[in-house]
């Protein structure tokens, strides 16, 4: 595959996407959507609009799903534009402007030919077989005549959620537990319709949860557009799949963002775009991802991919990092095949059973409502539903858990990825035991250090770049503040007695230890919510950075660089009193090293992968010196200086390869 070539953004735009055509064929008219990052202060949306020009022609445009940044200004929207006659192999840059407010109007019919109707076989323990059916279209046609349900409303695109369960087609019964959710997008009038078909096995309360065997058919007007084979749903899991259908057929074409501006929006790490991973790594994962996809062809939507299910099997695996490698591999290649990895695997979360969504509310299960709920560890109360039938491949938990939806769901901007964020960050909060999260409160202390990192992570996605008028964004906004409060005040301003005078995250569960690895993890994403003004970070990021950088600058205090990214290290000495200084430190844990020039990087930390700790700590250093951590911009120089080859690997695997803004 031929690497694609860099674009620019007109000179007088702030941002800007380039659309290819993938086809063979003349496209004459050729919608777009696709989720787009703001740098805070750029487009003040409830006062300016936002202009699209192609060539210099201004081209129909709308933004829908406002995520807004502190100071009111946009943060994040899902954008869509409409750009006409596009030959095949030709590029488009859309250049984005500020201008005068205006509207989009929707034009969609009242009754669209999309006539839908899915078609499950549900199969039970003794082979027999039911049919059930789900028909949408009358609920499509009830809400496009009301307004409810949409999501996107304009002249480009408009798209409704229309969720209903499934009914025996003999008796009319309905099912307990099987449903479906279609996003349906109406392009060019309705003429066209994108209908993402989500499956879902999610509730909370109804009786006997359990797995669902079953094929499924996707018909319209009574021919068969789309069939899954038998295979078996996960309880609390989910699965989707994109058609299209109408007069028109699915646009050809690929999505590029210009990445300079996309990491210079902070909604995500600054990833060394100055990378050009090679051809031969790229095919290579490639092949890694289809030849997993086709030896887990039996588990159909189930699937794992590259996911390792039992989430907390030790050692490195590509999942695990501020994003996993396959995204950390989009980010600077935007190559797409690895969009593809990325959007399946983002799709094989679903599969994990964590999905729990709350009858009462039609959103995940939250602590307002059920504040000793507990779907991982604890005694719940309510008790939940005892699960039939639920044999899986996944043992989920919070320590080893990657950022599944957050970039798909910034470069797609589709519903899909937007409930994925909400269901996995309402999963850690509910996964935690009531009684040592303060019930509803939420707080994440009693993790490890790196489950806690990666909990903080996942609620800080979901606050910031969930819509403005999403249902949950104010109970996720509140539970991240509650649990940076609650370590602010417990580890900083009143120091509880298990926290070392050090600065290190408390592991609760071995609190006289610490693994410098797991703090940077918390120090990373701690960078991140930093970078997006969340009250209380910068004040945990510098008490924390007292270890975490303070173990690259205490050379003359006797603690060796070298020595810097070790596994574990002891917090208190002999006579089970805290350590206090770098001196007492280093004897404790390294008796007997003295500190030179010569000495090389501790051989255990991996100081040549682009996998291991020492990378762990590069990243680290290069994140919170992004954020002027006092120290961490030299300390970062002086550790990139000791780990060269750390360099040559990122181009094999860029999970950690984060550069300071």
């Amino acid at each position: 595959m031929i690497p694609k070539a860099p674009f620019s953004c007109a000179a007088d735009a702030f941002t800007c996407v380039e659309i290819a055509s993938t086809g063979s064929q003349a496209q004459a008219s050729v919608p777009v959507t696709f989720g787009q990052p703001f740098k805070a202060g750029d487009w003040q949306f409830t006062t300016q609009g936002l202009v699209a020009k192609v060539d210099g022609a201004t081209i129909p445009l709308q933004a829908d799903e406002i995520a807004s940044h502190r100071d009111g200004s946009a943060r994040f929207a899902v954008l869509s534009a409409q750009l006409s006659n596009l030959q095949p192999g030709q590029s488009k840059i859309i250049n984005l402007y500020r201008g005068a407010k205006s509207t989009s109007t929707p034009s969609v019919p009242s009754n669209p030919d999309w006539n839908l109707e899915l078609e499950a076989q549900v199969y039970d323990a003794n082979g027999s077989v039911t049919t059930l059916v789900a028909q949408p279209q009358a609920d499509l046609v009830k809400q496009i005549a009301n307004g409810s349900g949409r999501r996107l409303a304009g002249a480009v695109a408009t798209e409704y959620t229309v969720a209903l369960p499934f009914k025996n087609k003999a008796t009319g019964a309905t099912h307990p537990h099987l449903t479906a959710r279609l996003h349906a997008r109406l392009i060019d009038g309705g003429q066209r319709i994108r209908t993402d078909v989500v499956m879902e096995n999610t509730r909370t309360w109804t009786t006997s949860p359990g797995n669902i065997t079953y094929s499924l058919a996707v018909k319209r007007n009574g021919s068969t557009i789309y069939t899954q084979p038998k295979f078996t749903h996960y309880h609390h899991a989910r699965w989707h799949k994109v058609l299209w259908t109408g007069s028109s057929p699915e646009p050809q074409v690929r999505v590029r963002h210009s990445m300079p501006y996309f990491l210079a929006s902070k909604a995500i790490w600054n990833y060394d775009l100055s990378l050009t991973i090679p051809e031969s790594v790229l095919s290579g994962f490639y092949s890694q991802y289809t030849q997993s996809k086709a030896s887990q062809a039996n588990l159909g939507p189930m699937a794992n991919l590259l996911l390792t299910p039992a989430f907390g099997t030790t050692g490195g695996r590509p999942e695990i990092g501020p994003v996993p490698q396959w995204t950390a591999m989009y980010l600077i290649s935007q190559d797409e095949r690895m969009k593809e990895v990325m959007l399946a695997h983002a799709d094989a979360a679903g599969a994990v059973p964590i999905h729990y969504r709350d009858e009462s509310s039609n959103q995940p299960l939250d602590l307002d409502r059920y504040p000793n709920v507990a779907t991982w560890r604890g005694t719940s109360q309510p008790a939940l539903p005892a699960v039939v039938n639920g044999t899986t491949i996944w043992d989920p938990d919070t320590s080893h858990q990657a950022s599944f939806a957050y970039v798909p769901y910034m470069i797609t901007g589709d519903a899909f990825y937007q409930d994925e964020m909400a269901y996995w960050a309402g999963w850690n909060l509910t996964a935690m035991n009531p009684a040592y999260r303060s019930g509803g409160q939420g707080l994440l202390w009693e993790d490890q250090v790196r489950g806690q990192a990666w909990s903080l992570r996942a609620l800080g996605e979901a606050s910031r770049i969930l819509p403005d008028s999403h249902a949950m964004k104010a109970y996720f906004q509140s539970r991240l503040s509650n649990s940076l409060e609650w370590f602010y005040q417990n580890w900083v301003v009143s120091p509880l007695p298990d926290v070392s005078p050090m600065g290190s995250p408390v592991n609760p569960y071995s609190t006289g230890t610490v693994g410098p690895w797991q703090n940077d993890f918390w120090a990373i994403v701690m960078a991140q919510h930093v970078e997006a003004g969340e009250p209380k970070a910068k004040e945990l990021l510098n008490w924390v950075s007292k270890l975490g950088v303070g173990r690259f600058q205490n050379e003359a205090q006797g603690f060796c660089v070298a020595k810097a990214p070790a596994y574990y290290l002891q917090l208190k000495n002999a006579s089970g009193q805290w350590i206090t200084t770098w001196r007492e430190f280093a004897q404790v844990n390294f008796p007997g090293v003295a500190c030179s020039s010569s000495l090389p990087v501790e051989p255990d930390s991996y100081p040549a992968s682009a996998g291991g700790y020492s990378a762990n700590a590069r990243a680290m250093l290069a994140a919170v010196s992004s954020v002027d951590v006092p120290g961490a911009a030299s300390a970062y120089t002086l550790w990139k200086s000791k780990t060269p080859l750390v360099d040559k690997d990122f181009l094999n695997n860029p999970t950690w390869a984060i550069v300071p803004r």
